[in-house]
C-alpha cells in the first residue's frame, strides 16, 4: 500500500510541472513506446516446402495484439526519469510501466547514485542497481521497432535462429550491466544483450580532456560476490574524438578465456567468452556517417571431470552501419557478419576431445536498408531486411546442411512527428524461413519451413528530454 501511494504521488508531481525543471538541479524526462497491430496474419504452414497434414495447420491465422516492439510478454513501455545533480553529487531513478509499477529501478537506468570528487569531468563514480551508459556505443541503427515486425524482433515470436536487432550494440557495446541472470555469464555474451549474472554497479568515468572518454565498470551484489567472479566480468573501454575525422573506441568485456575445470555447482552454463571490441566512425563527409565494428571473442578450453578437452571459439563479429541524409531524402544500412572463423559450436557440443577438430560454425549474415523521404505531410520510406546462414561443419569437416537457414522481410511505413512523439504505421511482409532438412536416406529438402506474416503495426512513441 505504501509503494502504491509514493508512486502515485510521483505521477502528481510528474503530470503537474509537465516535464518541466523542478529546480536547477532537479528535472524530469521521460521515454514509451507501444505498439497495436490490428491485423496480423500467418499463412497455412509449410513443412520444407511441403503441404502440412494436420488440418489445424492447414488453416490460416488472423490475430491482433498489444504491447512492446521487443517482447511479446511486456505491456507498452511508459516510463519516466527523475534527475538531480549539482556540481559533486547527482541521482537518477528510473521507473517504467512494462512490468509492475511497484518496483523502481526497473527501468534500464535503474537507481543511481554519483559523485563528482573534484567538481568536473576528470572522475565521476557511480553506483547502481542497474544502468547503461552509450558515451561509447555504436553510432547507427536500423532497429526502430517497425523492423522487429518484418524480421529478427521479438514481438512476432520469430525462429531467431541465433539472429538479433540491428541496433547500435551490434557495431561496439555501450557499457550496461546490474541485471542479474542465472544464465548469464559476463556482461555482454552476444553482440547486443546488456544481461549479466550479476546484479549492481560500479561504473567509474573520467574525461580528463576534450574528446577522451574512460571507462570502468565492476558488477558485484554485496556480500554474495566474490571478487575473482566480479573482476572476471569487468567491462573497460576507451574512446577518442578526433576533431572533424571520427570516432575511435576500444574495450575489453569479461567473461571466460583459456581453460577451464567445467563445475556444474559453480559454473554458468555454457560458459560465455570474454571479447575485444574495437570501432571506428567516419564523420569527415558532411551528412554521412559511417561506424565499423569488430569483435573478437576469446578461445574457451573447457575441461571436463574425465580431463577430457573440448575448445569453442566463437569467431569474429563485424557490424556496419551507415547514414546519409541529404535535404529531404535519408538512407540507413546496417549489416552484420557474424561467427567468422568459429567452431565448436556456442554449446562447446561439437568440438573433438583429441585435438582433430575439423568443425566450423556456421556464419550468419544480416542486413537492413531503409531509405525514406521527407514529406510536408510526414514521412515515407521502405525497410528492406535478410538473415542468412551458411552450413556448419561437423568434427570431420562435412557440412552439416540442416544447419542452413534464410528469411527476409519488407515494409513500407509512414511516419508522423508531433514534436515530442510520433506515430508509424505500415505494412509489413515476412517470409516463412527457408530450412534443408536430411532425411534418412541422406537426401535433402530444402523449401519453406513455417509461415509467412503480414503484419499492420501502429506504433506510438514518445520523447520528453
Amino acid at each position: 500500500m505504501k509503494k502504491t501511494v509514493v508512486f502515485s504521488l510521483l505521477f502528481i508531481i510528474v503530470a503537474t510541472v509537465a516535464f518541466a525543471d523542478l529546480t536547477d538541479g532537479l528535472y524530469i524526462c521521460a521515454w514509451g513506446r507501444g505498439a497495436f497491430v490490428p491485423l496480423w496474419y500467418e499463412s497455412a504452414l509449410q513443412t520444407y516446402g511441403k503441404d502440412p497434414i494436420a488440418d489445424i495447420d492447414k488453416k490460416d491465422a488472423f490475430k491482433n495484439g498489444i504491447g512492446v516492439t521487443w517482447d511479446p510478454l511486456s505491456q507498452p513501455r511508459v516510463d519516466f526519469r527523475i534527475m538531480g545533480f549539482s556540481e559533486h553529487v547527482g541521482f537518477v531513478v528510473h521507473v517504467n510501466s512494462e512490468l509492475a509499477l511497484n518496483y523502481p529501478g526497473n527501468g534500464d537506468n535503474g537507481a543511481q547514485l554519483w559523485v563528482k570528487p573534484f567538481g568536473n569531468d576528470w572522475l565521476k563514480m557511480t553506483v547502481a542497481n542497474q544502468m547503461v551508459d552509450d558515451s561509447l556505443r555504436g553510432k547507427v541503427a536500423t532497429d526502430t521497432g517497425f523492423e522487429n515486425f518484418i524480421l529478427g524482433g521479438t514481438m512476432l515470436s520469430l525462429k531467431n535462429k541465433d539472429m538479433e536487432p540491428l541496433n547500435q550494440d551490434v557495431i561496439f557495446n555501450r557499457f550496461a550491466g546490474g541485471r542479474g541472470s542465472k544464465d548469464r555469464a559476463n556482461a555482454s555474451n552476444t553482440s547486443t544483450h546488456i544481461n549479466s549474472a550479476l546484479y549492481n554497479v560500479f561504473f567509474l568515468n573520467s574525461s580528463p580532456i576534450d574528446g577522451l572518454f574512460l571507462g570502468l565498470m565492476l558488477q558485484g551484489d554485496y556480500p554474495k560476490t566474490e571478487l575473482e567472479e566480479s573482476w572476471r566480468q569487468v567491462q573497460f573501454g576507451a574512446g577518442y574524438q578526433i576533431a572533424d575525422i571520427g570516432h575511435v573506441r576500444a574495450q575489453f568485456i569479461g567473461g571466460y578465456h583459456g581453460k577451464y575445470e567445467y563445475d556444474p555447482e559453480k559454473s554458468v552454463d555454457p560458459l560465455q567468452p570474454s571479447k575485444i571490441e574495437a570501432a571506428f566512425a567516419f564523420t569527415m563527409v558532411e551528412n554521412l556517417v559511417v561506424d565499423l565494428g569488430l569483435k573478437y571473442w576469446f578461445p574457451v578450453t573447457t575441461i571436463s571431470a574425465a580431463k577430457s578437452e573440448r575448445i569453442n571459439f566463437r569467431g569474429i563479429d563485424i557490424g556496419l552501419g551507415a547514414n546519409y541524409g541529404i535535404s529531404d531524402f535519408n538512407i540507413t544500412f546496417m549489416g552484420q557478419v557474424k561467427s567468422l572463423g568459429g567452431y565448436g559450436g556456442y554449446s562447446m557440443d561439437l568440438a573433438h576431445v583429441d585435438g582433430n577438430d575439423k568443425s566450423a560454425d556456421s556464419l550468419t549474415l544480416a542486413f537492413n536498408l531503409i531509405p525514406s523521404y521527407d514529406f510536408s505531410f510526414g514521412t515515407l520510406g521502405l525497410s528492406m531486411m535478410l538473415y542468412t546462414k551458411t552450413a556448419a561443419k561437423d568434427t570431420e569437416g562435412n557440412e552439416m546442411k540442416d544447419s542452413v537457414f534464410t528469411q527476409w522481410g519488407a515494409g513500407a511505413f509512414y511516419k508522423k512527428g508531433f514534436g515530442k512523439g510520433y506515430i508509424k504505421t505500415g505494412v509489413t511482409y515476412t517470409s516463412a524461413p527457408i530450412e534443408t532438412r536430411v532425411l534418412p536416406d541422406n537426401k535433402t529438402e530444402t523449401g519453406a519451413n513455417g509461415r509467412y506474416q503480414i503484419t499492420i503495426p501502429i506504433i506510438f512513441e514518445y520523447a520528453f528530454f
